[in-house]
This record gives structure tokens, sequence and C-alpha cells, in this order.
């Protein structure tokens, strides 16, 4: 089938139950495919839907891919970016509904896209990836498998800019260049109401003028970036916008833009007044209205009207909390339930059940909800505007209306006048400075005695304009001038300088605060365990159900560290980067939490000078005894016992059915097994499997089980793990889930640790070698950095490993066994023993003689320098077979030998070998590169001195190619490491 740009509207319809697209939508795709390139702005009004952008850049990915891979210009990866949890996984269900009609719809359009993005992969399977981008877990990286899988990725300002900044939040030291290379190359950016991330904007642009000094590397990017608002007031040059014709009311988009929505003014003296107050008016509205919504901008404001709401209310309506401190699997419950009562398509009715949602700003922009009238705390226009927006969206209820409660602060102007001071401070909010008091006086002077309400429909409001607008938006903070020499630092990853530039600060500005702390609750882990220290015992009761994003709630590091230390939490505003009103810190050190970093983990407090303390970007593990959540929201006041979620979190995350046979776990989850025979659990769990109470997802989960395909784990046992469980199909998955429930295709098998080599499979050095080339060679060329690069980087994969020809590395892969050595002296690149036993591992190491913190790749690299002749003419006779003439570059192939497991950036670690030994490897031999001798090298090497050539090497390459670029280069070798080491596993 020929696909064109004619054919979006047959593919919209597919995928969205028959609806064809807005006229702007198709006329979008028409320009960037015929300019090769996306509008900078992209200015269109609350719900004009612009996440159909996902839709759009998929389909123009489709038709780009018919070229050939060197002359594709449209990014693989599309990440739509916002400062609003709710509506980052409002826009990962967007791309599971393209997902879904991908891989189940028989319309020929939509077929024809899915075979056009399959051909862009290695592997030709699936077409897409969703994700979402959370917390950073250590090893949890699904979105990052391969280089050359066409992705969406949901996610927010501090996943995505720290990452692209190479400073990734909570993601292992060692992963930071993985991430950066793939999500600041070959990747579309869409930042999502712009207005709420001047600072994160600014960044994008000063990054991408920056990146313009290394285009004569001829390495093509692909990188893009489009800001989209629905805000005046944004600035620069002329956006793509919507026509007049297109704003008519008799348009499709008619309705939305002209139903009105007249707002009252109510004004009150303090605080507490303001909460009751939204509490009478949503009462009143409830008289009038099935589904009101109240939307305060402090997430203690939220809490207690809700509270109060559920006590005067009962039975007459159902009362829901909704924030951003939720965990995304409580969300979807919480979305799940509220979907027939708030989503935009809904069939309204008269004897609907009446409810009321409380939320905070996470509820405010994007988001698709569609409630009757609302009730709302003053802020800027802007976000006022954003909040209506959620009101009627569609413009058929025709009966919306909406009420702002104003806290003119006069209680706090008379006691700042009694004490002298200036009641002008009253004035400035701590989330929207003046922006907030001037919004509503100019609301208040537009409202006459004849006409008490401003119209807030899409375009009843005429705002002012100039100076005159500037006063009523919120402030927008500025970036501090982005310069090479923090990217510098920045990119020296391993080992990290002692002084690096908070990268919050080209995130949110200068005066935003710390990165939020992912907060992980466990039932088996207990606050025994970490009062004591074991962090052995800790690591592996968490470790056996590796922690996952799906059941990680992110808290700003000031409330987190609060709870930690069982203090007063203060109350911020629901945003990312949320500033404290004051800068009290903790002064003890209370409860203890687990800082998850694998292996690399340890006990921590909220704040000691004696102790590891609470850092901002941590993931931590807690006993769920601790509480901390209340209705699905973190409520610091709430003392029950936290439900621990890992089970379902591990299958929807990493499709392994696990359960850990822990007494608590199995009661939290309705089961009666017996705990100490996995056999006969097994059998319980095959007859539990058939109870029709459960949800799909879990009935599959029991039925997995019981057939042995899963893992049971006893925790706090490490040679029980769940890696053992045999994955679910992700088709298998999808036919369970429901669209609210969020399902993500983890990794399992990294190269990032040491354990890596550790497989349960024993693979010869030159299998491996041989894997490693075809892959990395593949997922360059489908990358599209041409058979030069594409060369450069196979080399540098069939070499990475030949310093695992120690004698002595060999005798750690046996098991320290000099016996197994000399049955078979057949270099080895991975072990037979199982990744998951630590014990067997150190006891190997020490009988071995094998220096502890050695690094092969070291080794590798010394090797190399003994024969950089012969490397050299083989990398350059491969290049004349592919009518390559350039000049070869050694100094990449090295670097990627170098740092293929996440060192060397610059410097390699410091390793003294009081025994050393030399190494040597025969016979090396690729089908490409032909033959290689290794004769012995010396283990003592020298290349962690300070005088070696590492340090000069790559910062020749960041010259040559770019900070971001070498990252993309090392990423790809590094997934083709990790996808080949998986596939041979798999063949055990």
């Amino acid at each position: 089938m020929t696909l064109s740009t004619s054919g979006f509207a047959a593919f919209h319809a597919a995928v969205h139950g028959g609806k064809p697209p807005f006229d702007w939508q198709q006329r979008l795709l028409e320009q960037i495919v015929q300019d090769k390139a996306w509008p900078r702005v992209l200015d269109l009004p609350t719900g004009a839907g612009k996440t159909t952008c996902i839709d759009i850049a998929l389909f123009a990915l489709a038709l780009d891919a018919a070229n050939a891979a060197a002359e594709r210009w449209c990014p693989r990866r599309v990440a739509m970016v916002v400062d609003r949890r709710i509506v980052v996984d409002q826009v990962a269900e967007r791309g599971r509904s393209i997902l879904r009609a991908l891989t189940t719809s028989t319309e020929p359009v939509v077929v024809e896209v899915t075979r056009r993005l399959r051909s862009l992969t290695r592997t030709g399977e699936e077409p897409l990836g969703v994700f979402t981008l959370r917390g950073g877990m250590p090893k949890d990286d699904g979105w990052a498998r391969t280089p050359d899988q066409p992705l969406v990725i949901a996610s927010t300002v501090d996943q995505v800019g720290s990452r692209m900044l190479m400073q990734g939040y909570g993601v292992s030291q060692g992963m930071k260049p993985v991430h950066a290379g793939l999500l600041a190359n070959d990747t579309l950016l869409l930042l999502d109401e712009v207005h709420l991330s001047e600072p994160f904007r600014q960044t994008l642009d000063q990054l991408a003028c920056l990146r313009t000094r290394f285009s004569g590397s001829g390495l093509k990017t692909r990188f893009a970036h489009a800001f989209l608002s629905a805000t005046p007031g944004d600035g620069g040059q002329q956006p793509f916008a919507l026509l007049d014709d297109e704003k008519k009311l008799d348009s499709p988009l008619g309705p939305r833009l002209h139903a009105s929505k007249p707002v009252r003014l109510v004004e009150v003296d303090d605080r507490t007044e303001l909460e009751k107050e939204c509490v009478t008016q949503t009462k009143a509205l409830l008289e009038r209205h099935r589904t009101i919504a109240v939307v305060v901008n402090r997430v203690a404001s939220a809490s207690v009207i809700a509270q109060q709401l559920g006590e005067m209310l009962g039975t007459d309506a159902t009362v829901t909390l909704l924030t951003g401190r939720m965990r995304p699997l409580d969300r979807d419950d919480m979305l799940r339930e509220l979907r027939s009562a708030v989503q935009t398509e809904r069939e309204r009715s008269d004897d609907s059940p009446k409810r009321v949602i409380v939320g905070t700003q996470c509820i405010e922009a994007g988001a698709d909800f569609d409630f009757d009238a609302l009730v709302t705390e003053a802020a800027s226009i802007d976000s006022l505007r954003q909040r209506f927006g959620r009101v009627d969206r569609l413009g058929k209820y025709g009966k919306a209306e909406g009420v702002i409660v104003w806290d003119t602060c006069a209680k706090m102007k008379e006691e700042l006048k009694r004490r002298g001071e200036k009641p002008s401070l009253a004035d400035d909010d701590p989330i929207y400075g003046k922006a907030l008091g001037e919004t509503a006086k100019w609301l208040k002077k537009k409202i006459k005695a004849r006409r008490p309400t401003v119209d807030f429909g899409v375009l009843g409001l005429a705002v002012p304009t100039g100076e005159d607008l500037t006063k009523l938006l919120a402030p927008k903070p500025n970036a501090p001038t982005l310069l090479p020499a923090y990217l510098d630092l920045w990119a020296q990853t391993s080992p990290a300088p002692s002084q690096v530039p908070d990268v919050s600060l080209w995130l949110h500005g200068p005066s935003a605060g710390p990165a939020d702390v992912q907060v992980v609750w466990r039932a088996d882990l207990t606050e025994e365990v970490l009062v004591r220290g074991d962090v052995e015992a800790a690591t592996a009761i968490v470790a056996a159900v590796r922690p996952s994003s799906l059941e990680a709630m992110s808290l700003p590091f000031a409330t987190a560290r609060a709870w930690l230390a069982s203090q007063p939490t203060r109350d911020l505003g629901d945003t990312e980067g949320a500033t404290s009103e004051d800068s009290d810190e903790p002064k003890t050190a209370r409860r203890r939490a687990l800082r998850w970093r694998g292996d690399d983990s340890e006990i921590v407090c909220a704040q000691s000078d004696s102790e590891p303390s609470l850092k901002p970007g941590d993931t931590i593990v807690v006993p769920a005894t601790y509480g901390g959540i209340r209705s699905g929201c973190f409520d610091a006041t709430a003392t029950e016992p936290v439900q621990d979620r890992a089970e379902q979190a591990e299958l929807f995350a990493r499709a392994r059915p696990v359960l850990r046979l822990h007494p608590v776990v199995v009661d939290k989850l309705g089961l009666s097994l017996p705990l100490d025979d996995p056999d006969e659990a097994r059998t319980a769990l095959g007859l539990l499997a058939a109870n029709d109470d459960w949800p799909a997802w879990k009935r599959l989960w029991a039925e997995r089980l019981a057939k042995g395909r899963g893992s049971l784990v006893v925790p706090g046992e490490p040679s029980w793990t769940a890696i053992e469980a045999k994955r679910v199909s992700l088709a298998a998955l999808r036919d369970v889930l429901q669209p609210e429930e969020t399902l993500e295709d983890g990794v399992e098998l990294t190269t990032d640790g040491d354990d890596s080599f550790y497989a349960g499979r024993a693979v010869s050095l030159a299998e491996h070698s041989a894997d490693v080339e075809t892959f990395a060679r593949d997922y360059a060329t489908h990358c599209g950095l041409g058979t030069w690069l594409a060369e450069h980087v196979a080399l540098a994969a069939w070499l990475h490993d030949i310093g695992k020809a120690d004698r002595r590395f060999q005798l750690m892969l046996r098991g320290g066994s000099e016996i197994e050595y000399f049955k078979n002296d057949t270099p080895l690149a991975k072990s037979a023993m199982p990744a998951g036993a630590r014990q067997a591992h150190r006891l190997a190491q020490q009988k071995s003689g094998y220096p502890r913190g050695a690094r092969h790749e070291a080794q590798s690299l010394a090797m190399l320098h003994g024969q950089l002749g012969v490397v050299k003419n083989a990398l350059k006779q491969a290049l004349k077979k592919v009518d390559e003439a350039k000049e070869s570059d050694l100094d990449l192939v090295l670097h990627l030998v170098a740092s293929h497991h996440g060192y060397c950036r610059p410097f390699a670690p410091v390793v003294v070998d009081k025994n050393p030994v030399d190494v040597a490897l025969s016979n090396h031999e690729s089908e490409v590169f032909g033959a290689m001798e290794f004769p012995a090298t010396t283990s003592e090497h020298g290349l962690h001195r300070l005088d070696s050539p590492l340090a000069d090497r790559f910062w020749k390459l960041v010259a040559k190619y770019g900070w971001l670029e070498l990252c993309w280069l090392e990423a790809i070798l590094r997934l083709a490491d990790h996808r080949a080491s998986e596939e041979e596993q798999s063949k055990s």
C-alpha cells in the first residue's frame, strides 16, 4: 500500500473510534512533512487536541521509514514532556491506544503504518514502545532497551531534562551516558504547556545552539524540539496556530471554542476561610450539576477540603482527592474508577451519581477531564484559563459555571501592619507571586453590578496585551546561561567531578527546589532491619523483587525529608521542583530507609552529620508500617500500613509473575497459602486463579505462578530471585489490562554492574564478540549512522571484551575452579553461574586472584594499544569493502571499548594489581575484520594514571562529535552488548 499524508485521516479514524482529525492536525502533518521540521511553537487553545501531535509524529515517522536510513529526517522517539504528573499518565494512555491499534487493527492504513514502524527496528517485532519516565530506578530502564525502537515517552521536565544533561535523577552513574545519548538524539521533544516550564524552554534552545558547533562531524542527530501552548504571552517567532476558519462556530472545533463558562469571584480574608468557602460553594453547585471539580493551589488545602466535603455530603456525593503525590498504580485505580464520571466523551445524565473531585495544579494543564462546574482558588490568569479548560471541554453541556475564591490576605495584612511591616508582602504568593493578586483585581474590575460574572470560555475572555498581560501571568524564572563548561562537567560521569552544577537550575530556574524523591513501600522490609544497619539483609529483601517506578511515589525533597524525620511536612504546591516556604531543616535523624541503588544500596536517614542522609533524586524503600498514604494520596499524618504493590508492579513493568512467600505480603494479597512448601503453594494458586472476583491481571498472574512459569520468592534469600520467572508475552498482558492500567516492558539484563558476566549459561568469548558485533552493526545501520560510523562501532563491539582473556578472570567465570579451567580453557565471556548468587560470586573472585574492582575493559584497551597498527589496518580494509574512503578514527574505537561499562569518562578506576600477569589472546576472528593475534600484555598497564591517554582521547572525541553525540555512539554499542547478552542467556 502507498502511504501519503492524505492517509492520515483514515489512520486517525481507525485508531480513535472513527473520529477524523481536526483540520489543523492534517495541516500540521502536511507542513512538517514538507518542511522536514517541526514548528518551534504550536499555539493551540485548550481542548484543541494537542496530544494528537503524538499521532502526527508517528505517522510522519512511518512516511519517512521508506527512505534510506542515512537519509531519514524524522526522529523515532517522541517524548511529550509536561510538568504535571497526572497529565504525563494520560499522555502515556494516548500512546497505548495507538499501540493497541497498531497490534490489532486490520485497517489497511494501520497495517501499513505498523509494517513501516517495524521496519525501523532490527528485530521487526514491536512497532512501538510506550513508556512513562518517572523516578529513575537502577536496572529499571525498559524504555532504553534498544536504540532503534520507535517510542512514545511521557515524562516530566525533571526526568527528561536531567537525563538529557547527563545527570539523570536516580539513574545509576554508569547508565547516565546511555540515557543522555538516547533522549538527546533521534528524538522529538514536545514540551507541552510551555508556560509552565520557561527555564527548561530556554535550556533547550541554548543547548540546540551549542550543539551546532558539531554539525561538521557528519553525525546526523535528528533531534528536534517544539513548544506547545494554550496560553497567551509566549512570544518568540510566528507560531503554528488555528486559522480563522478553524475558529468559527460551525467548524468542528467551534463548540469547544465558543462554549460559555460564566464565573463569579468571591473574596475571603484568610486561608481557613478559603477552605470553608470552597466547601460551601461546592455544596451549592451540586444542586445544579453532577460532577464538580475543586482546584486549590496547595496539597494541604486540598486534603482539608476533601475531608470536610466527605463529612458534609456523606452518601449524597462521592468525594475523591486527586494530587500529583500518588503511586502510578494507585493513580490507575483511581482514574479507572473516575473515568465514567469525568471522561470527556461521556454521556451526561440527570440521574448519574454526583461526584466531587478535589485536586491541585496536577489537573489544571492538559488533563483529559471534563467537569460540569469548577470551584477554584485564585491564581494567575494562565493557570485559571487552564483550569476552566477542564470544564465543558466539548461545549456540549451548555450549563457550565464556576467560582473563583480569592484569599485577599486581609487578616495577614492587618497583622503585618500591627507589627510595622509592609502589607505588600502578603500579596506575594509563594507559588504565583504577585500575579495572583493582580489577576483577582483585574477580574474584579471586569465584573459589573449588572453582569456579576466573567466568561472563561476559550474565546470568551478578552485578555490584555503587553505589560498589562505580563502582570497577570505566573512568574517565569529564567534559566542560567548554559555554558560549555557546565556540559564539560556533566559529561564527566566516571569518575564524577567533586563539584558538579545542580541541573535543577536549568530545569526550573535558580529559585527551584531540589529534585523529587521517589518512595517505595514494602511490607517485608522491617524497621528492625534498618535500625540495626543490616544493609546486606535489607538489600536482599528488596532485591528479591526489584523496585519499579510503578510502585514509587514522587515527593518533593523537603516533604520526603520532613516525613522521614517524623516532623511536620510543609504546605507546598503540587509541581515539580516545588520550594518550601521556609528553609528550616530537620535536626534529628529518626526513621531510616534503604536508598535503592542495586548492589550499592545503603541505609539512610533524613539528615545527619554522622550517617548517610537523604539526597535529592534518591529512590528510597521504606517499611509499609511507616504509613504515609491515605485514599491513594500522600498524607504525612496517615499511620495505617501502606499496601505493598510489588507483585503487580513486577508483572506490569517487567512482565514477570512473582510472589514473595512472606506472611504479610500473602495476607494483604488476600491469599491463603502454605508458606513453607512452594509446590503446595502453586497448587493452591491454581485453584485461586479461577476466582471471578479478581481482576483479569491477577488471575493471569496466579495461573502463571501455578504452572511454574513464575517465581515464588523467599525474601532475604539472595539465591531466590524473581529473575527466574518466565516473561508473560506483551500480547497476553494487553488482553487482560484495562485502558487505564500501565504496562511497561522493562529490561532485565544490562552490562552495568560487576555481575553482568554471570548469565546462568557459559558463553565463549568468540560467540559473544561475534554476537555483539552483529547487534552493533545492525543498530548503527538502522539508526542511520552511515557505513563509516557503523564499522567503527562494530569493530569496537568485536574487540570490547578481549581483556577477559586474563587467566584469573577465566578462573573467576568458572567459580574459581582450576579443575574446570584445565578441562576446557576456551576463553569465556559469560559464566554459567546465576546472576543472583552474590556470595558465590565473591568466593569465585577471591579464589581466582582477580583483583577486586579490576576492569576487564581497561585490559582490553591495553591489549589494543599494543596492536594499534593491526587494528587500524583491519578497520581500513573493512571500510574499503563498503566503499568508504574516509580516514578512519581509531580513537573512537578505543574509547568505545574503554567506556562500554560506563567507566573511563574520562578516567579509569584506580585498581592496584599486586600480582600482575601477562594476558594474551590468539586467533580472535571476525567474518568482517579477519583474525587478530594479541601477544602478551601485562595487567599492570597503568591506564588509571592521570597521564594515561584516556582523558585526552575522551576530550578530543567530545570536541569532534559533541557531548551528547558521543553518548549516543556509546549507547549503541552498550545496548548491543545488553541485548546480545540477553539473547545468549535465553538460549539456556
